[in-house]
């Protein structure tokens, strides 16, 4: 009887662990994030907290993202997006180390999907140096938060957070 209950008990380990309601985030070898709850012990991880409770949907309208938007990114720095209803966006952003990335573009949202097909891209250097690119671009931002007047973003690596102005 205890030899049986010891294998269930040292059958379930692995999911007690998953239980306990930690997982992480790191980079792999490619420079993808990844999330789990059993990270390389080689890996730089951040420990992501967990709610008790689901976090009720986010629903977005097309027509809520319609104006001017302002605020910044979590590593720093200042963002600026003008959406128009017809589609069109222009968007700025001001890094911590001063440089400026600008683009322009349509945009389209789906559920809470925003796709932007660039026109053009832009960055200053810190050291003005400036890069264009007219080679269309396909950036994808994820929003994880909304309430018609503010707007949590992700897109790539870093968050963003702005209000309509």
């Amino acid at each position: 009887m205890i030899r049986l209950f010891s294998l269930i008990l040292l059958a379930c380990l692995p999911f007690m662990t998953f239980a306990a309601g930690k997982i992480y985030t790191w980079q792999d070898e490619n420079g993808n994030t990844v999330y789990g709850d059993r990270p390389p012990a080689e890996a730089e991880v951040t420990e992501i907290a967990i709610q008790g409770k689901k976090k009720a949907a986010v629903e977005v309208e097309s027509d809520a993202l319609t104006g001017e938007w302002f605020g910044a990114g979590d590593k720093g720095g200042e963002v600026k997006m003008s959406m128009r209803s017809a589609g069109n966006i222009v968007f700025t952003q001001t890094r911590s180390d001063q440089s400026v990335y600008n683009y322009q573009g349509v945009w389209t949202l789906e559920d809470t999907t925003l796709t932007v097909i660039t026109e053009f891209t832009q960055e200053i250097s810190s050291a003005g140096k400036i890069s264009r690119s007219v080679e269309p671009v396909q950036l994808i931002y994820t929003i994880v938060d909304f309430d018609g007047a503010n707007m949590e973003f992700i897109a790539g690596q870093e968050r963003f957070t702005v209000g309509k102005l």
